[in-house]
């Protein structure tokens, strides 16, 4: 075994018991080894074993690895991450922290993503590959077909995705979605969460309702409101702040109390804590 290759090994070795947090200087150390340290992530990725382990910090290693990769814009990683996005289901740790991961790794990912889309039926893998090419930053007409396809299947997730897409084409898409979506009765306030993404979208291309949709999404919001003023009224007798409990799913509402999204809200800045980073004001 090479110096470097030793080197990697006494490193990543640390990896493997950092817990769910992983110390920025283990962090730096991994990164420092630059290439070397690409095949040792790779393996611990597609182990199984610790993926499913339940030895203190063991089951937190892959993850580690999805991120380190990432920074590492490690090309080769692509497909691996990829592979496992597949048979890994949607908000699981692993799996989320892929969907997160894979677009800060840019264009590269774009053909790989493409192909593995074609290749999954529909479902998670699919609704996962249509949020990493949303956030890739690259314009694609294949990445916008995708997205309006996604948005027949699940108005809600496809609804996110077009926003975060940016192209202002969709609205013409997001508009009959909206149209299309029939307001029923509940007191859930957040049970009209679909148009509330919906509208999201739409305001964030540019576009605006007619007096006669923004008369139906406030009958929509209903819910919400009367939530909201309750939540207001307790808060105003009380110095508790919102506080996180379970981080809930990436397309449920964040646990702050807004009507977003937790992955439009809150899950940056808590997957950043998690990875010991924090956030820059």
């Amino acid at each position: 075994m090479t110096v470097d290759a030793e080197l990697a090994a006494r490193t990543l070795k640390k990896l493997l018991s950092a817990g769910e947090r992983l110390p920025d200087k283990v962090r730096r150390e991994i990164l420092g080894l630059q290439h070397s340290a690409v095949e040792p992530l790779l393996e611990i990725l597609a182990d199984d074993e610790l993926a499913m382990s339940d030895a203190p910090g063991r089951g937190f290693a892959p993850v580690h690895a999805v991120w380190l990769l990432s920074e590492l814009r490690a090309d080769a990683a692509i497909d691996p991450m990829l592979a496992v996005l597949a048979e890994t289901e949607w908000e699981t740790i692993l799996h989320d922290a892929i969907v997160v991961a894979l677009p800060k790794m840019g264009a590269a990912v774009l053909e790989p993503a493409l192909r593995s889309y074609a290749e999954q039926d529909l479902g998670d893998a699919r609704e996962s590959l249509a949020s990493i090419l949303a956030a890739l930053d690259v314009r694609d007409d294949r990445i916008l077909a995708i997205l309006r396809e996604q948005l027949a299947v699940d108005p809600q997730l496809g609804a996110g995705d077009l926003a975060r897409y940016g192209d202002p084409r969709a609205l013409d898409d997001l508009v009959r979605a909206f149209d299309a979506y029939h307001v029923f009765d509940t007191d859930h306030p957040f049970g009209h969460q679909a148009l509330i993404d919906i509208v999201d979208a739409i305001e964030e291309l540019g576009g605006t309702l007619t007096p006669a949709q923004a008369r139906k999404y406030a009958r929509a919001m209903e819910p919400y409101e009367r939530w909201r003023r309750r939540r207001a009224a307790e808060r105003a007798v009380s110095t508790t702040k919102p506080t996180k409990t379970d981080s809930p799913g990436r397309n449920e509402p964040c646990w702050c109390g807004s009507s977003k999204k937790y992955k439009k809200c809150h899950l940056d800045e808590d997957q950043a804590e998690s990875r010991g980073e924090g956030i820059q004001p």
